[in-house]
C-alpha cells in the first residue's frame, strides 16, 4: 500500500517537473539559439564559388514575445559567422504588421560581402515589406532571380512568392538562367512539390518552426505542412533537389519551444565532384 506521503511526495515531484519543463521551453529554449553548419555539395559548383558561405535566418516573427533584443542578438550572431550572402526565408512578425518597421530595421544590421537576400512568408504583407526592405537596404525577391558573379563565373539565388498567401510562378523565377548551379528561397518547405521537377539544385526553407514542440523518440506532434513532420525540419533529397529546413528563429501561436530550439543556419556550398 502507499501511504499518504508517498503519495503527496510522489504528486509533489511530478507538479515541480511540470513547472520545470514549463519554465524551460518557456524561458530557455526560445532564446537558446543553436547556429547549425551544414556542408551542401552541388554538382557543377565553379572554383570561384568553392566555400562560399550562406547564413539562413528565418521566421524572425517578432512580437511581443520575441522582442527587438533578442532579433539584434540573433544578427549579431549571424555576422560572426562571416557570411557572403545572408538569406532571410520570411515571416518577419507575428500578430500585427505595426512590427514590421522595428524588425526591418534590426534586420538592417546584417552584414554579408554579396548582400542580403529575403523572401515573403505567410504572415507578411507583400506591399509594406517591400517598402520596408527596399528602405533597409534588403534586397526582396518574389518570384525573380539574381545572378552571383566571380570573375567569369557565376551562379544563381532565386525566391518565390509565399505558397500559402501569394501565388507562385517558378517558371518565371527561373527564366535565364542557365546550367549553372540554382540556390531557391522558397518559405513553406511544402513548395518542393512543385520545385523538384525544375532543375534546381537546392531550396532553403523555413515556416515548420520544426514543430516548435517536439518530443523524444516521437518528434512534433503538430507541424503546419500538409506531409505532417515529413518536413518539420533539417537535411532532405528530393530526386535531384536537395531541400534544407531551418526552425526560425521566433516563436508563433504559442511562446513556448521544447526541443526545437531556435536556429540560425550556415551553409558552406562545395563542389560535389571534388568529395567523392
Amino acid at each position: 500500500m502507499i501511504s499518504r506521503r508517498t503519495f503527496i511526495n510522489g504528486a509533489a515531484g511530478c507538479a515541480l517537473g511540470v513547472v520545470s519543463v514549463g519554465s524551460y521551453s518557456h524561458f530557455l529554449e526560445p532564446r537558446w539559439v543553436e547556429i547549425s553548419s551544414v556542408v551542401i555539395e552541388l554538382k557543377g559548383l565553379s572554383k570561384q564559388f568553392e566555400g562560399l558561405r550562406i547564413v539562413q535566418l528565418s521566421d524572425i516573427h517578432h512580437c511581443e514575445y520575441v522582442s527587438k533584443d533578442f532579433i539584434r542578438k540573433c544578427v549579431r550572431k549571424a555576422n560572426a559567422l562571416s557570411p557572403d550572402v545572408i538569406v532571410l526565408t520570411g515571416d518577419y512578425v507575428f500578430g500585427s504588421n505595426n512590427y514590421l518597421s522595428a524588425a526591418a530595421k534590426e534586420l538592417s544590421e546584417l552584414q554579408a560581402k554579396e548582400g542580403v537576400l529575403a523572401i515573403l512568408g505567410n504572415h507578411d504583407d507583400k506591399g509594406s515589406t517591400y517598402d520596408e526592405f527596399q528602405k533597409n537596404g534588403i534586397r526582396l525577391l518574389i518570384n525573380e532571380h539574381i545572378v552571383l558573379h566571380r570573375k567569369k563565373e557565376h551562379l544563381f539565388i532565386a525566391g518565390i512568392d509565399d505558397l500559402w498567401r501569394g501565388e507562385i510562378d517558378i517558371k518565371k523565377t527561373l527564366k535565364g538562367t542557365d546550367k549553372n548551379p540554382k540556390i531557391l528561397l522558397a518559405h513553406n518547405p511544402d513548395a518542393i512539390e512543385i520545385i523538384q521537377h525544375e532543375n534546381v539544385d537546392f531550396v532553403i526553407s523555413g515556416h515548420t518552426h520544426g514543430g516548435q514542440v517536439s518530443f523524444p523518440f516521437y518528434g512534433p506532434p503538430l507541424v503546419y505542412s500538409k506531409f505532417g513532420a515529413r518536413y518539420a525540419s533539417g537535411f532532405f533529397r528530393e530526386k535531384n533537389t536537395i531541400l534544407y529546413v531551418n526552425r526560425g528563429i521566433g516563436v508563433s501561436n504559442l511562446p513556448v519551444r521544447f526541443f526545437a530550439r531556435p536556429e540560425i543556419t550556415l551553409f558552406t556550398i562545395k563542389n560535389s565532384s571534388q568529395h567523392v
